[in-house]
């Protein structure tokens, strides 16, 4: 198993950033925030509006839609996906069996298999496995996140069994039965006619330490979950087909493994179920990344997905696509080198903005922006325009007669009159501390002098300088 990461974090985002932003919303921040820094303009709609007929799908869709506009042009966004791609390929895409069926039209290799109804009576169903070379796979034909789909069944007995679980859990009524396709679950993002990103997906495990039970494991490796922007909502969890899973294997929570000692808990392997997600962009053979583009082509106005693959060193087979792909999973994978999908895809739509100067630093209040549209306050929100250039950034700590005198203020008055973004805030030690940041070095190093006015009632003993690395929001705050 390679390295957890470090940082979650990559260079071009960070823990603040990302502050409240769950699951999918995810997805559609790191699109729109891309598009942003590079001074497109970007509003948020409320989900039913009128102004655009993109195809929303999923639950929540509140937060996920969006537009990005240049002088020339304009593009609606939904969580990943751009209006280059039709909603009949999104319902395509949608429908497992009809996605099959393309892909096959067009030489891409898949499983082989059949469809079926919960309405199919039982003898017809079992003629049908009849004909299949155990071990299979069950799976909803219109299902997502892995939801209900049962792998490796290795028999009739098994298969029913299985059945009956994901009908009573589920609100499934149609299904695909499978081969089973031994080899690595990877999701290859494809934009155009290019891999962008793989990530390789293990079912939910742990590795023993030589004292810790499997149960203590399982909290352990949650905690490591919870620092993932991706995975934090989504723990390994301890249900009754876990304990089932591990008692095929003659273990129980209780059982202490050997160091080094990996235990599967669950058969299925997506991140949703409490699977492990690793990078493996650059160790992708070139044969499978042509299937992949090959599976996004078979699907007419399509232009960029997820395409999910069976993998075995050089060759690959296509189980799914989505149209609405997550790309969070790539960029925050817990094992390898994190892959910035987001800015391929604007690159895709945008080209002439590819080589524009932008700052990692910035970012704009997106949870403020869920609150809204989740209030039905706006049915559009305008975000104020990122600056587009170097930008330079100071904080300065303010000593002296600085808190209960209006100084916070007064130093958001100053900062806002030279158009620069940051913050405010009082210390505990009775200091202030001031962050500004800009485009015109100038103004921001000038501010040391204009922190040493301050207001009327204050009288300033000491101005500290420091540099600043860290996030900027876009406007300035007083923060508590």
């Amino acid at each position: 198993m390679v390295k957890l990461m470090d940082s979650m974090y990559p260079h071009w985002l960070s823990k603040e950033m990302l502050r409240g932003v769950r699951r999918f919303n995810i997805d559609a921040y790191l699109v729109a925030l891309e598009g942003w820094r590079r001074g497109l303009s970007l509003t948020f709609y409320e989900h039913n509006t009128n102004e655009t007929n993109l195809k929303l799908i999923g639950f929540d869709p509140i937060g996920k839609l969006f537009s990005l506009e240049s002088d020339k042009k304009k593009h609606f966004f939904y969580r990943t996906r751009g209006d280059f791609i039709s909603n009949e390929a999104v319902d395509i895409g949608t429908d497992k069996e009809s996605t099959k069926s393309y892909l096959s039209e067009n030489n891409v290799s898949i499983p082989q298999g059949f469809s079926f109804t919960s309405n199919t009576p039982k003898e017809k169903l079992n003629q049908s496995l009849e004909k299949m070379e155990m071990p299979i796979v069950l799976k909803p034909t219109f299902g997502s996140l892995g939801k209900g789909v049962t792998t490796n069944i290795r028999s009739t007995e098994e298969f029913h069994k299985s059945l009956e679980y994901t009908k009573s859990t589920f609100d499934y009524t149609e299904f695909l039965v499978e081969e089973h396709i031994s080899g690595d679950d990877v999701r290859v993002y494809v934009v155009g006619d290019e891999v962008i990103a793989a990530t390789k997906r293990l079912p939910a495990n742990v590795t023993g330490d030589g004292y810790s039970s499997i149960k203590e494991l399982i909290e352990s490796k949650n905690k490591a979950r919870k620092l993932n922007p991706h995975t934090l909502t989504r723990p390994i969890k301890v249900d009754d087909r876990m304990k089932e899973f591990l008692a095929e294997q003659n273990l129980d929570l209780k059982y202490v493994l050997e160091e080094n000692e990996t235990v599967f808990l669950k058969g299925e392997s997506n991140i949703s179920a409490g699977g492990d997600s690793i990078d493996i962009t650059r160790e992708l053979s070139d044969s499978v990344k042509m299937t992949a583009v090959k599976a996004v082509a078979a699907i007419s106005n399509l232009h960029h997905a997820g395409v999910d693959m069976i993998v075995n060193e050089d060759e690959g087979v296509v189980i799914e696509i989505n149209s609405t792909g997550s790309t969070a999973l790539h960029t925050f994978p817990l094992y390898g080198e994190p892959q910035n999908v987001a800015e391929k895809i604007i690159d895709y739509y945008f080209p002439d903005t590819k080589d524009t100067i932008r700052s990692n630093q910035l970012f704009f209040d997106y949870k403020g922006i869920l609150k809204q549209l989740r209030a039905n306050q706006l049915k559009k929100i305008e975000i104020t325009d990122a600056p587009v250039g170097k930008l330079y950034a100071k904080k300065y700590i303010i000593s002296g007669k600085v808190q209960k005198v209006g100084y916070r203020i007064w130093a958001e008055n100053q900062a806002i009159a030279q158009g620069l973004h940051g913050y405010t805030r009082n210390l505990k030690n009775g200091k202030v501390v001031v962050v500004v940041a800009g485009l015109n070095k100038d103004s921001v190093v000038n501010f040391k002098e204009i922190c040493y006015k301050g207001p009327r009632r204050s009288k300033i003993e000491k101005v500290k300088e420091f540099h600043w690395d860290k996030e900027i929001k876009i406007g300035f705050e007083i923060k508590s």
